[in-house]
């Protein structure tokens, strides 16, 4: 507005000197004076206009916008985002927004451990427990470029014994349903399995409704799509991960196994009965959950999944198109409702994120929580923007909606029926 006014008042001293008003005869020299003062006034015009219009376009510095567009300066994030800690109990929290293919806002806070008091820096990774997932599929499609499989081919003949040999597959050789399983059906949680079996890794695995019919959210079908993979190329998904996503993105910070670099680095509550947790972290890599990062690294995948950076154009838009409209009650509840909960934001599921539609547009979004961590991720590629939040706290802290509500004026997001 201060630009616009400005040029309103450089176009008014022009009309005054052209118009004679500054006093200059109307005949003789006088006459090619002003012609001539007039034509390089002209020249001075435009430049100066064009260039308070780009003044006025620039955005300020240690700034972002909302979805809506309304300004976020960073010194205000970071003091809201400081209070919450304190009245949530928050050990430390890494927070990072993306918007027009770049990082705008990204903040580390808190400290590694309750004991130590060391604060938590760029250098520290925190669990993140099931946002694991999205970067996950985005390696399956990357393999899938590579023509090591098709989303929609079925599992059963894909390597070679088949999976349903293996002792910890064997229970499913029994049941037919286990030839409809596809990457596509394990990556949109339809493969009808539960989230884990119970005794964990040796217990049967059921197959509960017909695959591709229903959703039910399960780390056993990534579990699967993992263990498939790692058969089919001789390799671990920690050294795949690190060649096909973590190295070509410039994630450092990152890894789906715990490595000696993470010691002292590593933002967890000790105190919260974690230890066999954190013991298989160093041992065991699984696609569904054992990612370990913070919000920074986690920015440059976000980057990548809002562009389709390292995919084929079609490969990208098939990760982020919906297969499964999700009916269910709530994230762990495939209970059908008494009412048409969430069709109006046509909750769904691609092969890796969840989706729904809102006024910003479409949305990709999953949540990772456990025991003493809670994550969020959302993107809104029609706005290019996205935030991801990583804390070390309770599970009662709940904070993702206020993040993403004050940050970036997220109002959208289904956290009702991800039981927030």
């Amino acid at each position: 507005m201060r630009y616009g006014l400005f040029t309103v008042g450089v176009v008014k001293l022009y009309e005054v000197v052209k118009n004679g008003e500054m006093g200059a005869p109307d005949h003789g020299p006088g006459v090619k004076m002003k012609k001539g003062f007039c034509l390089l006034f002209s020249v001075f015009l435009i430049g100066t206009v064009r260039a308070a219009e780009l003044c006025e376009d620039r955005q300020e510095t240690g700034t972002f916008k909302t979805l809506a567009g309304e300004l976020r300066r960073d010194r205000d994030i970071e003091l809201f985002l400081r209070d919450l800690m304190k009245t949530s109990h928050i050990r430390a929290l890494s927070v990072a927004v993306v918007q027009e293919d770049r990082v705008v806002f990204d903040r580390m806070m808190g400290v590694v451990d309750l004991k130590s008091r060391k604060p938590a820096d760029s250098r520290t990774v925190l669990r993140a427990a099931s946002l694991s997932k999205p970067v996950f599929s985005y390696l399956v499609m990357r393999l899938s470029d590579e023509g090591l499989l098709s989303l929609d081919q079925s599992l059963t003949e894909f390597i070679d014994p088949p999976f349903t040999d293996y002792p910890e597959y064997a229970s499913l050789k029994n049941d037919a349903r286990h030839h409809a399983l596809t990457a596509a059906i394990l990556l949109t949680h339809s493969a009808g399995f539960p989230n884990w079996r119970r005794p964990r890794w040796t217990g049967p695995l059921p197959i509960q409704f017909n695959p591709g019919e229903n959703f039910s959210y399960s780390g056993e079908g990534y579990y699967l799509l993992q263990f498939l993979l790692e058969k089919k190329t001789g390799r671990d998904l920690a050294v795949l991960a690190k060649e096909k996503i973590f190295e070509p993105l410039g994630m450092a910070r990152s890894s789906f196994l715990w490595e000696t670099r993470f010691d002292g680095d590593f933002a967890v509550d000790l105190d919260a009965g974690l230890g066999s947790l954190i013991w298989r972290s160093r041992t065991n890599a699984n696609s569904a959950a054992s990612l370990l990062t913070n919000a920074s690294d986690y920015a440059k995948f976000m980057l990548a999944a809002l562009s389709g950076r390292g995919l084929k154009p079609e490969t990208a838009a098939a990760w982020r198109k919906p297969r499964l409209r999700v009916t269910g009650k709530a994230l762990h509840n495939r209970e059908k409702p008494d009412t048409s909960l969430n069709d109006d934001i046509q909750l769904s599921w691609t092969p890796g994120w969840g989706w729904f539609r809102s006024q910003a547009g479409e949305a990709l979004f999953h949540v990772g929580m456990e025991e003493g961590c809670e994550n969020y991720v959302v993107l809104f590629p029609e706005k290019k923007t996205g935030i991801v939040i990583q804390s070390v706290s309770d599970l009662s802290a709940r904070v993702s909606p206020a993040i993403v509500e004050k940050l970036i004026g997220d109002v959208y997001s289904p956290f009702s029926w991800m039981r927030y």
